[in-house]
């Protein structure tokens, strides 16, 4: 906005013409804070006493129509001047400031606080603020003048919940260019909305504030907002609300509390104009108030706001690598995006390091930076020494090539790269990696489905970010852990993910593209669909593998098309009587071509995938296990399966040596600490070697499969595929009960 480019050069005129103004500013520098830590979130307390006129205002109608209006024209003082803005609005100096900058916006006509048809005017302030964080407290919500419509804005990134909110969001639902979060730390509940088109914003709001429920007295929901803008998006926090003071307001002596909440103190910065306040708050006070005051949604309520937005096709942010210097490349013209715009063209090498705490990039020093492509259809970019099947047998480096935004962070792993990437992209990407591109048509379109499933499930259901969980009995399964600062990662622990590097075929675009916004559903909500390379002829239920639970679409079954006749592989010696027979399957396969059409160059160095043999020496075996198990067992006498799954996996194992004795487990944990990387499952068993000794010379583990065994089996699907099997009919095999449903275009 022309009217605002000097904007801060009139603000310091206004502060030192204006003896009020000038003494609240500079009081600042006295204002104490103290930090208070809620239930994992962060929250400032400021002592401040200019702010009693604020927070003991009285805002009925009997004491309102007694006062004249502070913010109407003809009353304001003589040295409070203004900025017009959208020729709607004055910009004025708050004389009572909580920020180092701090605005109030009042409206040009003396009309009831409401931001009804007021939110685009918001947005725009927001985007010509970009350095505020602008906020609305609604009458009956901290406004202490409800009688004038006005909004604020103070310095940008002060509020706690402005660095933190992504910490604790759920995705209510997201289009092509929005997503509204529930920002769910109790007591205090949030919507977030992020949107990058001012139309579809304004939409959004609209809609949402339609959602929330009013009183008979008001014709808006009682609410708080504040709303922040960072090139291109804006980012719109929502407070609902139930009540305008805290009871500890009203009582008397020392359990008074004269702390009136509104959007600053729903955004994290608590102001107690009282020292005696101040000294006392803690992280009981904070949530009492906030339980008093804030909405608790309900499942009704959330069911509305997850139809707010029309469904479209989402965006992820895939982590790629890390370390502390990365060599990438642009293949075309690129730009800087953020922290600002720069539309000088980029090309060529480039490189990021880390220095103090911080990136550096072209001799100057960033917490975070972004690139986009001057052209989105045909941006390609490259990373040097990006890391693929780690942990696995066949890990390698190579450098890649991405589509989309490129951006980089600093983390405690040094620099992370970001890769910021619509969905069905990644997909051409993900389907590409996990397999060859010349797999039969209807199996990729049922791997289309399964990965997208699987992606989404993990943007509406972030798992704890924990990577084990202790078990009973001491077990311990490997958890998919939420990854802090992207959605999901390139590998193999979440997706194999190698950009445009592996993307070699039109068949796999067919196959995305015939299958858009397919997802398997189960009881309304996304289906978690894993799968594997190779059940071994029939498929592990979920418990076996990982937490406790039942997961109803993925239970065990035979991979053949005779559902009947799994013999109960939890006893021993119907699992031994299988493993070490071949019985028919879709995965029991020797065709070369369907196999080859499957596998990627480096799974193919994995020849048996049905059945398998694995030979250990004493020596050999008692050396691995004390290595990957940091325990000395002494010489190994024995593998005793305790318990084994539906599939005949084993998910405890006691390890008995002639030093030490150790149950493991769960299905993962067996696998690892029996191979250098990872054992192909742990449907097995065991064949001693005896010597003269009671102590056995060798050990043969005959196994079935490769992988957990949960969900598809690749090798299967393929199969079934060959034979004719639609995509649909595979996806019904392997995920009883689960429904096919497109949810966007």
């Amino acid at each position: 906005m022309n009217d605002l480019h000097d904007l801060r050069q009139w603000e310091s005129r206004q502060i030192e013409a204006w003896p009020l103004a000038r003494q609240n500013y500079e009081a600042l520098d006295t204002v104490q804070t103290k930090a208070v830590r809620m239930d994992g979130c962060d929250f400032v307390v400021q002592f401040n006493p200019a702010r009693i006129r604020s927070s003991a205002a009285k805002v009925d109608k009997e004491s309102l129509a007694k006062r004249p209006c502070f913010l109407c024209a003809a009353n304001r003082p003589a040295e409070q001047g203004s900025i017009p803005f959208l020729g709607r609005y004055q910009i004025l100096i708050n004389p009572y400031p909580i920020f180092r900058r701090h605005l109030t916006i009042a409206s040009n006509e003396h009309t009831p606080q409401s931001v009804t048809g007021r939110v685009g005017d918001m947005l725009r302030l927001a985007q010509a603020l970009d350095d505020y964080t602008v906020f609305y407290n609604g009458p009956g919500c901290g406004a202490s003048a409800p009688d004038h419509m006005h909004f604020q804005a103070g310095s940008k990134g002060v509020m706690p919940i402005e660095g933190q909110w992504r910490e604790q969001r759920t995705l209510l639902c997201q289009s092509d260019h929005a997503c509204l979060w529930l920002l769910d730390d109790a007591p205090r509940h949030a919507l977030v909305l992020q949107a990058v088109e001012l139309q579809e914003a304004e939409q959004s709001l609209d809609a949402v504030l339609g959602l929330l429920p009013t009183t008979d007295d008001r014709t808006e929901p009682a609410i708080n907002i504040l709303c922040r803008y960072d090139e291109p998006c804006w980012t719109v926090f929502l407070f609902p609300r139930t009540a305008l003071r805290p009871k500890a307001y009203y009582l008397t002596g020392d359990d008074n509390l004269l702390v009136s909440p509104a959007s600053v103190e729903m955004g994290g910065l608590f102001i107690t104009p009282q020292e005696k306040d101040f000294k006392k708050v803690t992280d009981k006070h904070i949530r009492e108030t906030l339980r008093d005051v804030c909405w608790q949604p309900d499942e009704r309520q959330l069911d509305a706001l997850r139809q707010v937005l029309p469904a479209g096709e989402p965006q992820l942010q895939v982590g790629i690598v890390d370390g502390h210097e990365i060599n990438f490349h642009f293949l075309n013209p690129y730009c800087l995006v953020a922290p600002e715009y720069d539309p000088q063209p980029l090309i060529g090498k480039h490189t990021i390091t880390e220095a103090d705490g911080h990136l550096v990039w072209n001799h100057r020093t960033y917490d975070s930076l972004t690139f986009g492509p001057q052209d989105p259809k045909l941006g390609v970019f490259e990373l040097e020494r990006v890391t693929i099947g780690k942990d696995f047998h066949w890990q390698q480096q190579e450098n890649q090539q991405f589509r989309g935004c490129l951006r980089f962070l600093f983390t405690e792993q040094g620099v992370q790269s970001i890769n910021l990437i619509p969905v069905e992209d990644y997909l051409e990407s993900v389907i590409s990696s996990e397999m060859s591109a010349q797999a039969p048509p209807e199996f990729l379109k049922a791997h289309a489905v399964i990965s997208r499933s699987w992606v989404l499930a993990q943007l509406q259901h972030k798992e704890q970010e924990t990577a084990t969980t202790p078990h009973p009995e001491g077990l311990h399964w490997t958890q998919r852990s939420a990854h802090k600062y992207f959605d999901v990662c390139a590998d193999d622990h979440c997706q194999r993910y190698q950009g445009i590097t592996r993307i070699t075929s039109d068949h796999i675009l067919e196959a995305i593209r015939a299958t858009r916004g397919e997802i398997l559903t189960y009881d309304g909500a996304v289906c978690d669909a894993r799968f594997s390379k190779c059940c071994g002829g029939a498929f592990e239920k979920f418990a076996t593998c990982w937490d406790d639970v039942e997961v109803p679409y993925l239970q065990p079954g035979r991979d053949c098309a005779e559902q009947g006749g799994l013999p109960d592989l939890s006893d021993e010696k119907e699992a031994e009587r299988w493993i070490r027979s071949a019985p028919k399957a879709f995965c029991h396969t020797q065709d070369q071509k369907v196999l080859q059409s499957v596998l990627n160059n480096y799974d193919q160095q994995t020849p048996d995938f049905y059945r398998w043999t694995v030979h250990y020496t004493q020596e050999e075996l008692a050396a691995l296990i004390r290595k990957k198990s940091d325990k000395d067992f002494g010489d190994i006498i024995d593998l005793v399966p305790l318990a084994r799954g539906a599939s005949g996996r084993i998910w405890k194992l006691e390890i008995v040596g002639t030093k030490h004795r150790e149950v493991v487990g769960k299905e993962l944990e067996i696998r690892k600490i029996l191979s250098d990387t990872h054992l192909y499952s742990s449907a097995f068993v065991v064949d001693k070697e005896m010597g003269a000794s009671d102590i056995p010379q060798g050990f043969t583990l005959t196994g079935a499969g490769w992988g957990h065994g949960v969900g598809l089996c690749q090798i299967g699907a393929a199969v079934m595929s060959s034979e004719g099997y639609t995509y649909q009919e595979i996806l019904a095999h392997y995920y009883k009960g689960a429904t096919l449903k497109r949810i966007y275009k």
